[in-house]
């Protein structure tokens, strides 16, 4: 008989858990007979020595396993994607139903806010939309809208559900293998034929470097592949907020407004090149597809796909939130020189609209606007930005902002926004 206690001393220990230790633990902290502090202390020990290659297929198979898979029919290829998380990221509203308009079908499982980055479920729900469908519901969203985005049920991949929040709650969520396996438990459970990752990088990311994105990404693509998956990384920076919103209401308010033709240049040019890799996996031709998915979004095309999608599951677009608002001005003259994105994701949780503990509530109405990128030249008292609040010092959260910033007085290039794909052994810089 396994004991948790001894599991925790042999990985702290820095020794490899065998199979069977890591489906005794992920089994029975699932099934509550384990508490929240002893896996607390797995999940750091785990964070803290790494697991190997096979430690991570065992631990994602055994998050797999822990509950059904979803099966979507549909005649049309089955496709998916999933972003790593960053600030204002909010692509997953913008792609599903452009791709729908391209003709594929896009059944998405996503996640709630981790660390300092936004959750897709959250945002949703500040809509006041259902989040939570079974399998029917699901299919009913792809076969009227050709897409589904909604929240893992508590009967898909409950593991990853429980673990995924205590991750958040602990400080053990930028671990590569830990993150694999969240991400593929629902990814894998799933019967899509192609799937894109989004793989962020930079000061708003969780892999702060490109060489840890490019690990994740590779480790990612190949876990897929076992899977049967067509598999694609796409990592992109996220050395700034994506867009100009972040905030749960705000960033599906702004994904409305790309979705009527109206983007910002950074988030038309992350969705069309994720869509162009998912129709290349598909047979497609890339530069075709990604110019298709840029004119769907500026003609407007998939607007309406999307709204009645969002009213479908009970959401609108027309929420009555009045947040208090306080401008941010820049202190000087020059160009943006650098932009700690991660200060601007952690200043949204302490606005409210993420958690610092697993059972937090969050506000739907906080965020922030960005209005200068890294450079972008701004004059002194120039607007910087808009800070959304509904409690809390205004100063206090002005600071915050600006303490992100670095200017300079020489002229700074703008960040490069797309950096390398990574397709098993296909690498490349650009396309």
């Amino acid at each position: 008989m396994m004991i948790f206690k001894e599991i925790i001393r042999k990985k702290r220990d820095g020794k490899p858990l065998s199979k069977e230790e890591i489906e005794f633990a992920v089994t029975n902290y699932t099934n509550g007979s384990v508490p929240d502090y002893q896996m607390s202390a797995l999940l750091m020990a785990m964070f803290i020595n790494g697991l190997n290659k096979d430690e991570t297929l065992y631990l994602t198979e055994s998050m797999l396993e822990s509950g059904v898979k979803v099966n979507v029919k549909s005649e049309r290829p089955i496709v998916d994607k999933h972003s790593t998380g960053g600030v204002g990221d909010k692509v997953s509203f913008i792609l599903a139903p452009v791709l729908a308009e391209m003709g594929f079908s896009v059944p998405m499982l996503v996640g709630r806010a981790l660390g300092f980055t936004g959750g897709t479920a959250d945002k949703l729900e500040s809509t006041g939309a259902k989040v939570l469908l079974d399998e029917r519901e699901i299919n009913e969203c792809v076969e009227k809208f050709g897409f589904s985005i909604s929240c893992q049920t508590e009967t898909v991949a409950p593991a990853d559900r429980k673990i995924y929040a205590l991750r958040d709650s602990t400080a053990t969520v930028e671990s590569i293998p830990l993150i694999v396996a969240s991400i593929l438990s629902k990814k894998l459970a799933i019967n899509s034929e192609a799937i894109v990752f989004d793989v962020k990088t930079g000061s708003g990311a969780f892999m702060k470097t490109e060489s840890s994105a490019l690990e994740l990404a590779r480790l990612l693509v190949e876990v897929s592949e076992m899977y049967g998956k067509k598999a694609r990384a796409v990592i992109t920076d996220m050395n700034q907020p994506l867009g100009t919103y972040a905030g749960n209401y705000l960033e599906v308010e702004e994904s409305a407004k790309s979705l009527q033709g109206n983007p910002p240049e950074d988030v038309l040019e992350v969705v069309s090149e994720l869509a162009g890799n998912i129709a290349e996996l598909s047979g497609r031709d890339y530069k075709e597809s990604k110019e298709e998915a840029r004119k769907i979004i500026l003609e407007g095309k998939a607007y309406e796909r999307f709204e009645k999608w969002l009213r479908h599951l009970g959401g609108n677009l027309e929420k009555n939130f009045k947040p208090n608002t306080v401008e941010v001005l820049s202190p000087e003259s020059g160009w943006v020189k650098a932009i700690n994105c991660e200060i601007l994701g952690y200043l949204v949780v302490e606005l409210g609209g993420g958690r610092k503990k697993k059972e937090d509530k969050i506000d739907p109405a906080v965020g922030f606007a960005i209005f200068k990128k890294v450079g972008d030249f701004v004059e002194k008292k120039e607007p910087l930005g808009v800070i959304y609040y509904t409690k809390g010092e205004p100063e206090y959260f002005v600071k915050r902002f600006l303490s992100a910033f670095e200017f300079s007085s020489e002229v700074v290039e703008p960040l490069k926004l797309v950096k390398k794909f990574v397709g098993g052994s296909n690498e490349k810089d650009s396309r």
